[in-house]
């Protein structure tokens, strides 16, 4: 059976009447410093609970020209009031804690058998409201009624605190045990920093709403979802806004612009029904744009196409070493992916699966995609050598020289990385050499050096035209 948040609401405010009331009334009886204290936490509670009621009110109404996503985040706003007022329940619990351990702040046990009634009625009011909050706050995805539900709880914590502290006095009275009477404000602190730790996440939660934090995965599982479709080339985009019990998501994919209205309706319908299986109370608003994937697999299309699809993977940093194998009019692709994140094995097998599906989705004619995972190298800091080892420059100014005498290498850099050595230099060439030409010169250059000087490890060569006359 459903319940109506806001009568939920509502009933938590005449329970916190009541039991503030009380513990008024007995505390001033008794004269139960406890008791008087529970009465401060249940005011707050008083507050906590006109505060949801008013929110959850407000938050049902639907959207107006002034708020087009509806009155939703109003009841972040009253979780976060409702975590400040934990806060300084907390800090009234810690303060009479530490006047009880440290300045000889005693118990008082008058009417002791009436204060133990009072806290239990407490709780037993106390288990039911959070029991109702709860069920109602995961029925509706309420902030607010799950913030009410941690200040009810947090009152049972604290009263049974007081029923505990006060027999554990008694007994130390009737039995002289001193010790005995530190029992009640060590439990409080140990109540107050518990309920903290929970108001702190609570808290979090509710600052998360307010700053239209997307949900941590929430992202990447539309993704992976929306990625399935067939007739989706390109998953362009994709926003979450949290609002209340709401998330708002907006998704833009690109659709070959030959489908018909009918099928991009279809394939936005599917959209939806993805989405809304794996995102409770989700409002989706799906863009399409054209986006034509017949254009001719020339070797530069394909990179562009491959560095654009990598840039939108979060763990993928680079994508290098790309080869397109034309066979019998179908193209095979390899290439090597840098990776930010040191994944599983099957993390990689998915990853893999993901960017070849929207390769092959991006392109026609793409047979086969074969990819290869490799960490991203971690930035170190280099140090320039080249003054100090003049004899390695000597060294290198030699080897190349030797190798092609139409090479003139100059403007030579040395840095050293640990105890690696990488080298960057210029070559001036002289005639009217073509890349592939350069390319075997470039591969001599490197096998060389590294054969003739210790500890090369990295070989950076930047070709120029070197006039005849010179």
């Amino acid at each position: 059976m459903t319940i109506d948040k806001q009568k939920a609401a509502l009933s938590s405010v005449f329970a916190a009447v009541f039991l503030t009331t009380m513990k008024i009334v007995v505390g001033l009886f008794t004269g139960s410093l406890g008791i008087l204290s529970e009465a401060l936490h249940s005011g707050l509670d008083l507050c906590a609970a006109a505060i949801t009621f008013f929110a959850v009110k407000v938050s049902d109404k639907p959207a107006d020209s002034k708020h087009h996503y509806g009155h939703g985040k109003i009841e972040s706003f009253s979780a976060l009031i409702e975590t400040v007022l934990l806060f300084i329940t907390c800090g009234w619990i810690i303060y009479e804690a530490v006047e009880k351990l440290f300045f000889g702040k005693g118990a008082e046990l008058i009417g002791v058998q009436w204060g133990v009634l009072t806290m239990i009625i407490s709780i037993i009011v106390d288990v039911s409201r959070v029991k109702v909050l709860k069920k109602a706050a995961k029925e509706h995805g309420s902030q607010a009624l799950e913030a009410d539900a941690l200040h009810f709880s947090s009152d049972v914590w604290s009263s049974s605190v007081v029923i505990v502290g006060l027999i554990f006095v008694g007994i130390g009275d009737y039995f002289n045990i001193p010790v005995l009477k530190y029992a009640d404000p060590i439990a409080a602190l140990g109540v107050a920093l518990l309920v903290i730790k929970v108001s702190f996440k609570l808290g979090k939660e509710t600052i998360d709403v307010l700053l239209d934090t997307a949900p941590k995965g929430m992202k990447e599982i539309i993704e992976k979802e929306v990625s399935k479709i067939s007739g989706i080339l390109q998953v362009a985009d994709i926003r979450i806004r949290p609002s209340g019990a709401i998330k708002y998501i907006d998704v833009n994919v690109g659709i070959d612009p030959n489908q018909s209205h009918k099928a991009v309706h279809s394939i936005v319908h599917e959209i939806r029904e993805r989405i809304s299986e794996k995102v409770e109370r989700c409002d989706i608003m799906v863009s399409t744009f054209p986006l034509n994937r017949r254009a001719e697999l020339t070797d530069l299309n394909i990179n562009l196409t491959l560095e654009e699809i990598v840039s939108q993977i979060p763990d993928c940093s680079n994508i290098h070493n790309i080869h397109v194998y034309d066979l019998e009019g179908k193209k095979n692709i390899t290439a090597h992916i840098e990776l930010t994140e040191n994944l599983t094995l099957r993390e990689s097998h998915e990853l893999s699966h993901l960017i070849s599906n929207r390769i092959q989705q991006a392109m026609q004619g793409i047979d086969n995609v074969n990819l290869y995972f490799e960490c991203a190298e971690e930035v170190v800091l280099t140090k320039d050598i080249t003054e100090s080892r003049s004899e390695i420059v000597a060294s290198i100014c030699e080897t190349v020289s030797k190798i092609n005498e139409d090479v003139d290498c100059h403007e030579i850099k040395l840095y050293s990385k640990g105890d690696k050595i990488s080298t960057f230099l210029h070559c001036g060439v002289m005639g009217d050499f073509t890349v592939d030409k350069l390319e075997v010169i470039s591969r001599t250059i490197k096998n060389e050096l590294r054969k003739n000087v210790n500890r090369l490890e990295n070989v950076h060569i930047h070709f120029e035209p070197l006039e005849e006359n010179r």
